[in-house]
Formats: C-alpha cells, sequence, structure tokens
C-alpha cells in the first residue's frame, strides 16, 4: 500500500470519528464500526493517528479528537470519561453519584469534595479506590442493578442515607424537595428500594421530614 493511499484511509477514518463522535468525547475502539474493517485495522490507523496527534489517548482503551482553537488545544474534561465509565454510556444508565459529591452537585455541601464517590453496575469489588485523570475515585459495586429507570430513586435514596439531619435548614430541604420534583420521585418507588438501603437511610428520611414531601 502506498504512502498517499495509505494517509487517505487515515484521514476517511478520522472524518468518520469527527463525525460519529465529535471533539473532546470519549471513544472505544470497540464503539467504531467503520467499513466492516477489523479491529486490528482499526487500531492500527487509531495508533498513527495518536502519533500524529489528532487523537488523544487518555488511558487504556479510551480515546478523543481533540479540539484546536485559535487560543490552543481545548483542555479534556476527564469527567466525561468517568461517567461514561460509571455512570452512563448512551442510553445505558449504569451508575450514581453519591457521597459529599452528590451533596455538591445538589448545592447542599458548598465545599469541593477530595474525592468522587460512585455507586456502579461496572464495579465487582464491595469497594475500592480508583485515579481517573487526577480525579480520586471511591466506588461501590451497586446495591442492586441499576438502570435508567431506578437511577433517580436510588441516588436519593443514596443522599438520604449519606445525610447529615442536623445540618438540614430549609433552604437544604429545598434542594431536596426539587430533586424529588425534578425526578418524579414517588413513595411507591421509596418502599420497593428503600430494603436495599441501611436502617439509618429510612431513620433519616423521617427525621429530616423530607418523606412528607414526597408524593405518592
Amino acid at each position: 500500500m502506498s504512502k498517499v493511499v495509505y494517509k487517505k484511509e487515515v484521514d476517511f477514518l478520522l472524518n468518520y470519528l469527527i463525525h460519529i463522535f465529535g471533539y473532546n468525547k470519549p471513544f472505544t475502539i470497540s464503539e467504531i464500526d467503520y467499513k466492516d474493517y477489523s479491529r486490528a485495522w482499526i487500531y492500527k490507523r487509531i495508533t498513527k493517528l495518536c502519533e500524529e496527534g489528532k487523537i488523544m489517548r487518555f488511558e487504556r482503551n479510551a480515546y478523543y479528537i481533540p479540539r484546536t482553537t485559535k487560543f490552543g488545544t481545548a483542555i479534556f474534561d476527564s469527567m466525561k470519561i468517568i461517567e461514561k465509565k460509571y455512570i452512563q454510556d448512551g442510553e445505558n444508565v449504569m451508575g450514581y453519584f453519591a457521597g459529599r459529591y452528590l451533596q455538591h452537585l445538589l448545592g447542599i455541601f458548598k465545599g469541593t469534595p477530595n474525592t468522587i464517590e460512585i455507586y456502579t453496575n461496572n464495579e465487582t469489588k464491595r469497594a475500592r479506590t480508583a485515579n481517573v485523570g487526577g480525579k480520586r475515585l471511591y466506588l461501590h459495586t451497586a446495591r442492586i442493578k441499576i438502570d435508567k429507570f431506578n437511577a433517580p430513586v436510588l441516588c436519593f435514596l443514596e443522599l438520604m442515607n449519606g445525610i447529615d439531619v442536623e445540618t438540614l435548614d430549609e433552604y437544604k430541604r429545598k434542594l431536596i424537595s426539587d430533586y424529588i420534583a425534578e425526578n418524579r420521585i414517588t413513595q411507591r418507588q421509596i418502599t420497593k428500594y428503600i430494603p436495599y438501603f441501611p436502617d439509618k437511610t429510612c431513620r433519616n428520611l423521617i427525621e429530616s421530614e423530607v418523606i412528607y414531601r414526597v408524593p405518592q
């Protein structure tokens, strides 16, 4: 194969990847379905594009196409990799945030946690720490299989399991109420899933009076 033909193949593949995945969005080799070419063929061309700096390898089998602006190459957000691996990949929801990081996302905790806590289907150990892109993760195996239908209520129950009831004021209760409303969480859902959580979760729901803000 001539260098000209090889370069055209690589450029065509790059244009295809930009069309499918866009810039600064993570993807894996297994997600690429290009002209019925083999994984080995694709991997070889991806490696070439990485050598040319047109594709960046973030970690093992995790790539992205960098976006270049007049100010230079845009910074890649490693949270995109974390979310894709442990929270949601397309329509497939397999996890949710927990602990201080979840409270931070909802505005309940004002500080910036050093660790991002996650419950996910994509973890086999009961609990372990990991590092992705300089971010420290604390990963838990899911209490029950997580999907797009139960993730919001499981996340809510995780919030109530970890909340310090004594620190709740009306403003924080309002933030929790907003989450309940936005995700259409009901008492029927809570009754279904609360057996998978520690007794503390139910106790916090009652003592905080948050349970009375959940519709039937």
